[in-house]
Order: C-alpha cells, then structure tokens, then sequence
C-alpha cells in the first residue's frame, strides 16, 4: 500500500481534523459538500479512511448505541502535522470537470437538439443545486448544520458555489436563446454572428495584433 498523500487523503484528514466522523458521516460530507469541488466515489471515502488509519494518520475508536456498534475516527498528531504541511504548500492550478463544455466543442458533429437537451440538463442540475444551496443556508440561519461552527470559513465557500451555479444557470439560458432560432449546426452565417458575441465577452485583450498563438499561464502547463 502507498504511503503518498493525494487530494482526496487530505480532503478526509481535513474533514476529521474538525470533528470526529464515523465513515459513514463522511461519505455523506461528500455527498453533500465535496462532490463538488473533489468529486470522487464514496468507495474511495471508505477505502481512504482505512488507508490513514493504517498510517496512523488518524485512529478509530468504536462507539455503541445499545448493542449497535460503529467506528468513529478522529485525526491523530501525526496527521494534524501532515494537514498543515499540505496547507503551506501552493495550491494546484484551477481546473474545472464540465462535461457539457467538451460536447460544446464538438457539438457540429451531432444535432441541435442534442446541444439542446445537453443545455437544458445544464439548467436544470444548476437550478436543483441551487435549491439544495437554499436549504443549506437555512440550516446555517437556523444554527443547525453540523459544522455551524465554521460558518466563518464557508461563507465564503458559499458564495462561491451560489456565485458559479448561476454563472452556468446564465450562460446557458442565454446559449439557448441564441440557438434556438437556428436550423442545425452548419457553420454559414452563424460565425458573423459569434464574432459580433465575442466582441462582447469582458475580457481584456492585447493592442497590437497577435503575431503567434496564446498559450495557457505556465502554472496551467505543470
């Protein structure tokens, strides 16, 4: 077994540095908060926790209710050490997994309705996200979510994810209502029209005209 950290080690550890956890708890940590920022499956959640265990990253005790037992793990020195070493390095590149932007790229090679439906899924999971970011607040006013205590910290959080969902719910609206009066995919007189949109994006660009093509930060190469 390999005793390199990655990611989603740390993602655990710092979950368990704030409070004791069952395995259990975690994975619906996951579910609810992670997911969206480190998807992976709850498998991993499960395969994880026995991993640091064993590197005495963190220790199990077991906990009864009647005669029902479950194991509850909290993060030992050694891994309270390794939280805080990782927190001091740089943090990875900014990236994002947007499966709805790849079939963008290539979406000439299928039908409008398919770039249709692939949108409208795109609203649709970003409005049901933001129902459950409603509730979520909630839960914060009315002092009842389980890691009230970090509001400070994730209020922040919050306004991220409240901040990006309706960016996408925006964006894709206004892609719909670009498209919708289109026939198919043909390219024809539809780039004069997406010249005149990306003259409108805000972004700043260069005064001399561009002599080789732009390559991404060095940070995005690494």
């Amino acid at each position: 077994m390999s005793d390199t950290l990655t990611t989603t080690s740390y993602a655990v550890l710092a979950q368990v540095a704030l409070r004791p956890w069952s395995t259990y708890q975690l994975a619906q940590q996951r579910v609810r908060y992670f997911r969206y920022v480190w998807p992976r499956a709850e498998s991993a959640i499960y395969r994880e926790v026995k991993r640091l265990a064993g590197m005495k990253l963190i220790r199990a005790r077991k906990e009864y209710n009647g005669k029902r037992a479950r194991t509850i793990y909290s993060i030992t020195k050694k891994g309270k050490n390794a939280l805080r070493e990782w927190l001091a390095t740089p943090v990875s590149p900014f990236a994002m997994d947007f499966e709805a932007l790849l079939r963008l790229f290539v979406a000439s090679l299928g039908t409008k309705e398919e770039l249709v439906s692939t949108l409208e899924q795109v609203r649709a999971d970003a409005l049901e996200m933001l129902r459950f970011g409603g509730r979520a607040k909630q839960e914060y006013l009315d002092g009842v979510n389980v890691t009230q205590d970090q509001l400070y910290l994730r209020v922040f959080a919050f306004d991220f994810f409240i901040s990006m969902l309706k960016t996408v719910d925006e964006w894709a609206a206004r892609t719909l209502e670009e498209i919708e009066p289109w026939d198919d995919l043909i390219p024809d007189s539809k780039n004069e029209r997406g010249m005149e949109l990306l003259k409108r994006i805000p972004v700043p660009t260069l005064s001399d005209p561009i002599k080789k093509i732009a390559v991404p930060p060095d940070r995005r190469l690494r």
